[in-house]
């Protein structure tokens, strides 16, 4: 059946952003577009760990050991142009810290042992841990930390993500403060040699083309302040056989807008703090008679705020919904 169309919209001053259909509402489609190719036609993906990236805007306590333990500002090799399909069956280095791969890679014992793995993180599906169909006994004979993350569905990744990303961050910063105390710290004596990793995690499911995937690009998204573009194609870049459907996609999307809303808030409390507001980060600096309370403002004084000249009351709400990205329903007629 054709889409309809209205008398409105041959003549109103919107048009509507997309067609009309008759099909069950969801969501845009995220298309994933190679990445750029730099001046060597290599592709250009580079991961930058800026230094005034707030990490607590991400929500996770523990990830202030990123500003002790400097893994150096790197680009990514990449794999895709030398992918073989027999490499899906091996884990690969997504970060100098981070692997991902199948099953089969976590019970590799050379491979464990080669490349100096300190944790494996198995994301498996709750059945799956019923019946111990997915794990690595051989890294628990290593003495090698063994982690589970249980989903019921890929749907509850989101609400995965935080505990997992702190799994991670909490191991290697436990790594580093060992070697610290070891003495044995290297560094990087040579200019363009990034120092020693003290600890290194594998991210595994079955496959590791589709949980284990998407958690790795959500640690990039949280911990690099990476768009989920850009996150996807680091990964992608790395082991080529990853699979992102629409469903994991659309969740990895709404990860960035979580995220976002977080530094958001972090950003809004610092400035806050700066000018003597009372924002979150500015508890310090007001106070309801030192105790460290915040007085809100009553109904009548946000009114207050909002009254014109002639006592008319208009609310102003244009501030939160400038720099916001998304697609609109409808967008203006040209010449109209």
């Amino acid at each position: 059946m054709p889409a309809p169309t209205s008398s409105y919209e041959m003549a109103g001053p919107h048009l509507p952003a997309q067609g009309y259909s008759w099909r069950v509402p969801s969501p845009p489609r995220i298309i994933v577009p190679p990445p750029a190719l730099n001046a060597n036609g290599i592709p250009d993906l580079h991961v930058v760990q800026e230094s005034t990236f707030d990490h607590e805007s991400s929500g996770f306590a523990n990830a202030e050991f990123l500003q002790m333990v400097t893994y150096g500002n790197f680009i990514s090799s990449n794999n895709m142009l030398e992918w073989k399909y027999e490499q899906r069956r091996m884990a690969q280095q997504i970060l100098p810290f981070l692997y991902l791969g199948p099953m089969a890679a976590a019970r590799d014992r050379a491979f464990l042992q080669r490349e100096g793995i300190t944790m494996v993180i198995a994301v498996r599906n709750t059945m799956s841990a019923l019946a111990k169909l997915l794990g690595s006994k051989v890294a628990e004979e290593m003495g090698i930390e063994a982690r589970n993350i249980d989903v019921a569905g890929n749907q509850e990744l989101i609400a995965a993500f935080p505990g997992a990303i702190a799994l991670i961050n909490k191991h290697l910063s436990t790594m580093y403060q060992i070697q610290q105390a070891r003495g044995t710290q290297a560094t990087a004596g040579i200019q363009g040699h990034s120092p020693s990793t003290p600890g290194k995690v594998l991210v595994f499911c079955e496959s590791g083309n589709e949980r284990s995937a998407t958690l790795v690009t959500a640690y990039i998204m949280a911990m690099y302040s990476m768009d989920l573009i850009k996150a996807v194609q680091i990964v992608q870049a790395q082991r080529f056989a990853v699979a992102f459907d629409d469903s994991l996609r659309n969740l990895l999307s709404t990860y960035e807008i979580i995220l976002r809303a977080k530094r958001d808030v972090v950003q809004a409390d610092s400035r806050m703090a700066g000018s003597g507001g009372t924002g979150k980060a500015g508890l310090d600096n007001v106070g309801n008679g030192g105790s460290g309370k915040i007085s809100k403002r009553t109904i009548d004084e946000s009114y207050e705020d909002d009254m014109d000249m002639d006592g008319e009351v208009r609310f102003s709400d244009l501030e939160r919904f400038e720099g916001r990205v998304g697609s609109a329903p409808f967008q203006d007629r040209r010449g109209s």
